[in-house]
């Protein structure tokens, strides 16, 4: 599994939004681009995907920009991964096994089990990791 650039931005950005955003206040796309250095057209793709999932809001106008919708206890790493798009699969078919997608050597394959598992693994733990604990995330909590 090879995270790809949109789920690297979407989690910096959300995490910088977090951080920057005051009291709620909405923050420009072009400060976040500003900050983490990366494209704002790239990031307006994101946000638009992060938007229509619920996890952001938009206000248009002066002083307009982006907020998160829920508090970054409520926002998983998993939640804004998927929002744009990261499925988080370790092989194609371990996000399908049991299903008419899966592969054809499906019921005799012991090393599917071991794909299934660890891409379980794998979601469980973005979705237990929440944007406030990404902060300072060490490795022994692993």
């Amino acid at each position: 599994m090879k995270m790809t650039t949109r789920g690297l931005y979407a989690l910096k950005a959300i995490l910088t939004l977090a951080e920057v955003s005051e009291c709620q206040k909405p923050v420009s796309l072009q400060k976040i681009a500003e900050i983490e250095g990366l494209s704002q057209e790239f990031l307006q793709q994101i946000f638009y995907k992060l938007r229509k999932a619920g996890i952001i809001n938009a206000s248009r106008g002066p002083g307009g920009g982006f907020s998160l919708n829920r508090s970054p206890e409520e926002i998983s790493a998993y939640d804004v991964l998927s929002a744009v798009g990261e499925a988080l699969e370790i092989v194609p078919c371990a996000s399908h096994r049991g299903s008419m997608r899966s592969c054809e050597k499906f019921a005799t394959c012991d090393a599917g089990n071991f794909w299934v598992g660890m891409q379980e693994r794998i979601i469980d733990y973005a979705k237990s990791r929440r944007l406030s604990d990404l902060r300072g995330l060490e490795l022994e909590s692993l």
